[in-house]
């Protein structure tokens, strides 16, 4: 057997019965060998940085270790970028990398593959023998799995055609280690937590996605201490149904979550990352002391200062802390489901009023906007307003990086729970939202991918509606188009200088869509925004909706 079929075999045993990756040279009779003698559906991407993005998406929507592979020199080279927003992620991800022959060095497509899969995946594994190269596959799929984190897996081309030695032991799948059981919260760090929220008139909860299973013991911490309960953006929705939820906590944050959480007197952060963006660069609390929960030392106080750490599981913190608290009353009745002889039931802090309950219910994200639509542009948030009185509640969203983005995220429920949110902003690339909605849909398949991408954003990878085309996937892609790259124009404006560098032509792109093979519609005003959503839902397959949005709405934030 050549090495080809025995890393076939191998990545097949490994449980991946799906690819993304363009063929070249260096890894044609791989890819072929997947297809045709284990039937591994192959995601054919047009670029090989779409490919890895594809995979990257699969991956944050599945929980699985995603697979992708390019050829040798430009394969790799073209999927930098691709492969850092998968290490800032923690992304599993094995990246199967043709190499040229180690004896020619002057072959065209040489580069030194290593120090470069080092500066961007962060991890590499070169296949050295015919005899170790299974078992080397093995180590990457560990390592991915357990940083977690891209791989890249060297292959040289010749050595992919040499024969497996006799003998050399088969493929043994990797199994996971039974997980460590999580930390528990040191008594007195438990203790002085309590006291702070028994002390405190004003606190507030604050889950982030790394909290989610820990949900019903953050609610239930929640209504014995009388907090009001806030997410991260990756969090949306983990509360959702609670009278006294915030919603999305950060520089995305509605005007009634702002003005809330600038009352607030304490802050307890469980698995998210109190970091400049849910921080808002520390406009957000106020004058707030901010403890942070979290199971790794390092990560509290990385991105933005906190002022005290609890080390422990969000779940046991929780439950420890609510073990310690009476329960709240409000006119003699307790909040909290459980009872037990705790002390006397203390009234509740006046931070819990039925006046804001009403207010958090009857909230309205669109309530005062003034829409600034012209008779050939529609205005982005009447767009917004339009997709949230027809998505499905049951979908994934993806938002790429750019202007455009701040719409939807500010504007749209979206509960991202379950995966279901993508938001792949770890690197500040654009060019992200197309290939991410790809490997979402490919991912999971049971719920529509809604997309939002800029015009910039798109162009750079264009030829993926190409790809989104042929997989058949149910995507509705809208491209939010102000013929600019928007943020520039919105950082260059203020300065007084000419924001003409950023701008750019008209194009038809629901044209190019369908050209391509897509459905495709062009918005420019509300009616159409209807009569093209009512047409495109429910989604069977891939839809493009061009809209053209008027350029000079600015998002604060994004």
């Amino acid at each position: 057997m050549r090495v080809y079929r025995a890393l076939a075999d191998a990545i097949v045993a490994h449980g991946v019965d799906t690819v993304f990756g363009l063929l070249g040279d260096a890894n044609m009779f791989l890819v072929t060998d997947l297809i045709e003698r284990h039937g591994v559906r192959f995601v054919a991407a047009r670029n090989e940085n779409a490919a890895v993005m594809m995979a990257d998406g699969y991956a944050r929507v599945t929980g699985r270790c995603a697979v992708a592979t390019v050829t040798q020199g430009p394969g790799l080279a073209v999927a930098g970028a691709a492969l850092t927003i998968a290490r800032q992620a923690r992304t599993p991800l094995v990246l199967v990398a043709g190499d040229t022959p180690p004896a020619d060095p002057g072959h065209v497509q040489h580069f030194d593959q290593q120090p470069f899969a080092l500066a961007t995946a962060g991890s590499f594994v070169p296949v050295a023998t015919p005899a170790t190269a299974v078992r080397d596959l093995a180590r990457a799929f560990r390592l991915a799995r357990e940083m977690p984190g891209p791989v890249v897996l060297d292959v040289p081309m010749d050595l992919q055609d040499e024969p497996v030695p006799p003998g050399t032991p088969p493929c043994v799948p990797y199994v996971p280690p039974r997980p460590a059981r999580p930390p528990a919260p040191h008594p007195e760090a438990v203790a002085a937590l309590a006291d702070r929220l028994r002390a405190a008139r004003r606190p507030v909860l604050l889950a982030g996605r790394g909290a989610e299973s820990a949900a019903p013991a953050i609610r239930e911490l929640a209504d014995r201490s009388g907090a009001l309960l806030a997410t991260t953006l990756m969090a949306a929705g983990l509360f959702a149904g609670h009278p006294y939820q915030l919603g999305v906590a950060g520089g995305l944050a509605r005007p009634l979550t702002r003005r809330v959480f600038a009352e607030a007197d304490l802050v307890v952060t469980f698995g998210a990352g109190w970091n400049r963006w849910t921080a808002d660069h520390g406009t957000l609390a106020g004058t707030a002391t901010v403890v942070a929960v979290d199971t790794d030392p390092a990560a509290p106080g990385a991105g933005w200062p906190v002022d005290d750490v609890v080390l422990g599981d969000a779940d046991a913190t929780a439950r420890a802390v609510t073990a310690l608290l009476a329960p709240q009353v409000v006119a003699g009745v307790p909040c909290s489901s459980e009872s037990g002889n705790r002390g006397p039931l203390l009234p509740r802090p006046r931070w819990r009023t039925t006046e804001l309950a009403a207010a958090i219910a009857a909230a309205d994200p669109f309530a005062g906007l003034e829409m600034r639509c012209t008779p050939d542009r529609i205005d982005p948030r009447e767009f917004v307003r339009v997709c949230a009185g027809r998505l499905p509640a049951e979908r994934t969203t993806v938002v790429g990086v750019g202007h455009f983005g701040g719409w939807p995220n500010l504007l749209l429920d979206s509960a991202a729970t379950d995966r279901s949110l993508v938001a792949p902003w770890e690197f500040g690339s654009i060019g992200v939202g197309l290939p991410f909605a790809v490997g979402a849909a490919v991912g999971r398949p049971d719920r529509p991918v809604v997309a939002f991408e800029g015009d910039g954003s798109l162009l750079t990878g264009l030829g993926e509606l190409d790809t989104l085309a042929r997989t058949g996937a149910a995507v509705l892609l809208v491209v939010l188009d102000d013929a600019a790259y928007g943020a520039e124009v919105r950082k260059l404006r203020p300065r007084g200088v000419d924001p003409a560098p950023a701008r750019f032509p008209d194009r038809d792109l629901a044209a190019v869509a369908r050209a391509l093979g897509l459905t495709a519609y062009t918005v420019t005003d509300t009616a159409g925004a209807e009569a093209a959503l009512d047409a495109a839902l429910p989604l069977t397959g891939p839809v493009l909706l061009h809209v053209r949005v008027t350029p000079d709405v600015v998002q604060d934030r994004f």
